[in-house]
């Protein structure tokens, strides 16, 4: 037994306790007016900022370091501390800012323990719904609730989920787009995080998104696989590990899609 196998119960609490922080900073932030700020960015949209963004952050920070001074952290409002260690809490204190700024619910703040680089916890805090989606190697739950991914083999049958098209802006990419267009059942366009807490719910079947940062990913592979899910990189390797993602809730179909996506990255 692994030393953070052992105490996986003590992170679990401690890891709610985090989104706890981060949902009472968040809340009163939410459809009330914006001072907003555009990060630099290489991609084509824009990455804006608020200021619930980093008072998140910031909480989610402070309770890390008195807590366990040890741990590593790395957010993408404020950087990196200690880093190197075992464990570093890997955090994105709201993962779809534009749609938090426009009064929608397609956002989340995403929070991963990560232990020498290998998520063993995520969760997905949906502050205003109060949904919380958690995952380790003991499963996915929903506030508490087991929660399972659905059967779909066929792509004909599957709901597809995509942040953002401006993510399929290479030919390769925007062959692979067209095609998903024509033969998936339906898509949605503007879930976010929020998609992959769907897959992870049995309501949605495929997720793809590219172009992501770590924070945007490490809480998201406890969650898919804790519920029975399969999300990988494109070139199939750890998702972790990768900025491009595929996620299926059926690995039959996580399976015939991957080799769709080996070279367009």
């Amino acid at each position: 037994m692994t030393e953070h196998s052992e105490r996986l119960d003590e992170f679990l609490a401690f890891s709610e306790r985090l989104a706890d922080a981060a949902r009472a900073v968040i809340v009163p932030h939410f459809r009330a007016d914006h001072v907003i700020e555009d990060k630099p960015t290489t991609s084509s949209a824009e990455q804006p900022v608020t200021r619930a963004d980093r008072e998140a952050e910031q909480a989610i920070r402070d309770l890390i370091i008195e807590t366990y001074p040890e741990h590593g952290i790395l957010g993408e409002e404020l950087g990196e501390h200690n880093p190197g260690a075992d464990y570093t809490w890997v955090i994105d204190p709201i993962d779809g800012t534009r749609a938090f700024i426009a009064g929608f619910t397609v956002f989340g703040t995403l929070i991963a323990l990560c232990h020498r680089g290998t998520p063993i916890i995520g969760v997905l805090d949906q502050p205003v719904l109060k949904e919380r989606f958690v995952g380790s190697a003991r499963g996915a739950t929903l506030n508490g609730a087991p929660i399972h991914v659905r059967a779909c083999p066929r792509l004909d049958q599957a709901v597809w989920a995509l942040t953002d098209p401006r993510m399929m802006d290479t030919p390769a990419r925007r062959a692979v787009y067209e095609r998903l267009l024509r033969e998936t059942r339906f898509p949605q366009f503007g879930g976010n995080c929020y998609a992959y807490a769907m897959l992870a719910a049995g309501v949605i079947d495929v997720v793809t998104e590219s172009d992501l940062k770590p924070w945007d990913v490490a809480a998201l592979a406890p969650i898919v696989e804790g519920a029975g899910g399969v999300i990988t990189g494109w070139d199939g390797g750890p998702a972790a590990n990768s900025g491009h993602l595929l996620a299926c809730g059926d690995p039959a179909l996580h399976e015939e899609l991957l080799p769709l996506f080996k070279g367009a990255a």
